[in-house]
């Protein structure tokens, strides 16, 4: 078909205007690994300004995988919270949202617009931390798995995503003596992949994002997680205590560490998406027009 004029304009300002937001977004990180790969005397000399590196040097990632125990140590952490933090929050949603998803559960509006209210409303700062103190969670490795288990918004949609699942299927299982356990784990859960997959993948991102929790909630250096860590090297002028210690010669410049730091960080995250990409979309997408 053959575009006219205005149309042919508009395809290439929205193509004009893709790559200038494409380049915005991924100059940045660039950015960032070219300097964690560039040595320090060609960073100084050129005044910070190295897009395209001259010269190749794995210094800081040396420095840090050798010398930095504390970044191994804050990396399982990040790792165990994550992982535990993802199924335990999985399971919560999933079953709130399917109780919810039961138009026959008594109270059943009262309950969403409780779940709702809290979505709008929160207890605040200092109550959640006196509440998290007074049940003896303050500086363990429990508490950042716990304080972001569960999401109502996550689990809005998740309990939408449900109502579509038609209701012969689970009157024929319950007809056949299966429980409700049981339905939801052998018929509801098989048939929501997508959009367990695209809400799991927001709570990974959450659990690996967070250090505000752990600066509120843990004091202790063995138990912090890998952003806490990425935080104090790059909110302070130099680096961590534990780092300084472990090098036993003077360390290289701040800022190579900081940009290594950042690409050690957020190498996962940048691996794994490209493959949940799909169900991401897709959950997304169903989870919230359906019903």
């Amino acid at each position: 078909m053959k575009l006219t004029a205005t149309e042919k304009l508009f395809v290439v300002s929205n193509y004009i205007l893709l790559s200038l937001m494409t380049v915005i977004i991924i100059l940045p990180f660039w950015y960032v690994i070219t300097v964690s790969v560039t040595p320090y005397h060609i960073f100084s000399a050129k005044n910070g300004m190295v897009l395209f590196p001259t010269s190749f040097s794995l210094e800081y990632y040396k420095y840090l995988l050798e010398k930095g125990s504390l970044i191994y140590q804050s990396y399982g952490n990040t790792l165990k919270n994550t992982v535990g933090g993802v199924i335990l929050a999985l399971i919560l949603t999933s079953g709130a949202a399917y109780a919810l998803a039961e138009k026959k559960l008594p109270g059943r509006r009262i309950l969403i617009l409780f779940f709702v209210f809290t979505m709008l409303f929160r207890g605040g700062m200092i109550p959640t931390y006196i509440t998290i103190k007074q049940l003896g969670l303050l500086n363990t490795s429990y508490v950042l798995i716990l304080v972001m288990a569960f999401s109502a918004f996550y689990m809005i949609i998740m309990k939408t995503f449900f109502e579509g699942i038609p209701e012969s299927l689970k009157e024929s299982a319950a007809i056949d003596g299966a429980s409700e356990f049981r339905i939801l784990w052998q018929i509801v859960l098989p048939l929501s992949m997508p959009v367990l997959a695209s809400i799991g993948l927001m709570y990974l991102v959450v659990y690996w994002n967070d250090f505000f929790n752990a600066m509120l909630y843990v004091t202790d250096w063995n138990k912090a997680p890998v952003q806490l860590v990425l935080r104090t090297i790059i909110a302070s002028s130099s680096l961590p205590p534990e780092l300084l210690e472990a090098a036993g010669t003077t360390p290289p410049p701040t800022i190579g560490i900081q940009m290594s730091a950042i690409v050690i960080v957020a190498l996962p995250m940048l691996i794994i998406y490209p493959f949940v990409q799909k169900y991401f979309d897709q959950g997304m997408m169903v989870g919230s027009v359906k019903g």
